[in-house]
């Protein structure tokens, strides 16, 4: 059975078990593609790699710019939601706090020596676990040590990542005080039933109030994170969730389909014995969350992403400057990444370098003056070029083979195997209208909307028979 190109939500309604046949026969996994190639193959040894990338990043020729992101990895949470799939500790007092944050300024002072100080930082971005649970002063002063380093640029994005029901308007505007100027709220549902069965608390301010005082304060690129495929979600519950976030009207939403990953973060098998929504359900409720976002105005942007047409995400989507890294969708204000604190990923134009993921173990070597990096990758040319096309099929929705890969400076036989081999696996999606190609452009169609990590996929030499059981990586659906 072919979907027609914009009919798959029509299809799920008129005859859902053919329509759903259909998606399921590609449900498996695949990577998220935040980094190409994905973390799992960053086993290079850092101490080869790790002078060379960032003596790289400080080119003054370097193609993706020489603006510098700054990532500070802040692991702490009050308590761990069921769902998490991110590098958290839980617990841990005030003392291992105070001195883990004293690690990341010691940190930041080694990598700051091996930059270019004429490098302007046009990002500086703090995630976790949950940034908001430290103490606000630890976050001032990395923020000052940062300014009295480099020349932060005047438009730089400060972002944070805030757990919401640990914030009131004192604590926004301490926040705002200390030179934040973007939030993004962890709202992922406001039905308690379902924030119960994932250990997770309420917002203390209803979202439409809590975006309200952000924007009041000053705070732009106010997103919402939301979660799809939770326990006890259903689609009228997921219908009134969405609702209510977009009466609270911010800039952007962030609607993730949830990451069942036991295998990685053994804490998720607490959910394997509650109600939960099946794919086909997954899909339905996703596909109907995006009809009511864009009928109040938001746009589309890549898989998971919604944002206002005024906002900075939705016009680089338009003029074809939209990025994916580590935070998701970014705009080409973010630079090269480098980022800090235990399991942090720096992501550089030529590769990528992981710190230490032990708390204990990346303390003593940082407090011992070296960089904490346990393993990374270094980027061949041909490594470059997949990145580019998957970039283009995630962010843009369709990528141009011919003028991608004209770009680098590939071997020409290496070249043809690519398209060919690509093409070839892309073949089935082409036949059931979940993709198009023509002339070396290739398309993912809303029919295929749902699958666009296994279209994606089909570019990814290293992923050419992900199975569905004992992989590495998440459900697509």
């Amino acid at each position: 059975m072919q979907v027609e190109k914009s009919s798959l939500k029509a299809a799920l309604e008129t005859y859902p078990e053919e329509a759903l046949r259909l998606l399921m026969r590609y449900d498996g996994a695949a990577p998220r593609y935040t980094s190409y190639p994905p973390a799992n193959f960053f086993n290079q040894d850092p101490v080869l790699i790790a002078d060379p990338l960032i003596r790289s990043s400080n080119r003054k020729d370097v193609p993706g710019g020489r603006d510098i992101s700054l990532y500070f990895h802040v692991p702490f949470c009050p308590r761990r939601c069921l769902f998490c799939g991110c590098h958290t500790e839980i617990d841990r007092p005030g003392d291992f706090i105070k001195a883990y944050m004293a690690t990341l300024s010691r940190e930041f002072s080694l990598l700051a020596e091996k930059l270019d100080r004429s490098r302007p930082v046009s990002q500086i971005h703090f995630g976790g676990g949950t940034p908001n649970a430290v103490p606000s002063s630890h976050l001032r002063d990395l923020i000052a040590q940062v300014r009295a380093t480099f020349a932060v640029r005047a438009d730089a994005e400060i972002a944070l990542e805030c757990d919401p029901s640990l914030i009131l308007r004192p604590q926004l505007e301490t926040l705002r005080s200390i030179g934040f100027n973007r939030i993004s709220f962890g709202i992922q549902d406001v039905n308690p039933a379902v924030l119960e069965a994932v250990n997770r608390r309420a917002s203390k301010l209803p979202p439409r109030e809590l975006v309200a005082t952000a924007r009041e304060l000053g705070f732009t690129g106010i997103n919402l994170d939301l979660i799809c495929g939770l326990p006890f979600q259903t689609a009228e519950s997921f219908r009134a969730t969405v609702a209510e976030i977009i009466e609270a009207g911010p800039d952007r939403v962030s609607l993730f389909p949830y990451a069942h990953v036991p295998w990685i973060k053994s804490h998720q098998t607490a959910l394997e014995s509650l109600p939960s929504p099946g794919p086909g359900d997954r899909v339905r409720m996703c596909l109907e969350a995006r009809e009511a976002f864009t009928a109040a105005g938001y746009e589309a942007v890549g898989m998971d992403h919604y944002a206002r047409p005024t906002d900075e995400l939705a016009i680089a989507k338009r003029d074809g400057t939209l990025r994916r890294n580590f935070q998701g969708y970014v705009t080409s204000r973010a630079g090269q990444v480098h980022a800090l604190g235990a399991s942090a990923i720096s992501q550089l134009q030529e590769g990528y370098l992981q710190n230490e993921k032990n708390l204990e173990t990346y303390q003593v070597r940082v407090r011992a003056g070296e960089l904490p990096f346990s393993g990374g990758y270094r980027m061949h040319p041909e490594d470059l070029a997949a990145r580019d096309v998957i970039n283009a099929l995630l962010c843009q929705g369709r990528a141009d083979l011919r003028a991608l890969l004209s770009e680098r400076d590939l071997n020409p036989d290496w070249v043809e195997s690519y398209r060919f081999e690509s093409l070839e696996r892309l073949a089935p999606y082409l036949a059931d209208g979940l993709a198009e190609e023509k002339d070396g452009l290739v398309t993912v169609t809303p029919a295929g909307f749902p699958l666009s990590r296994r279209i994606a996929a089909a570019f990814d030499p290293r992923q050419t028979n992900v199975p569905a059981e004992g992989a590495r990586y998440s459900r697509t659906l």
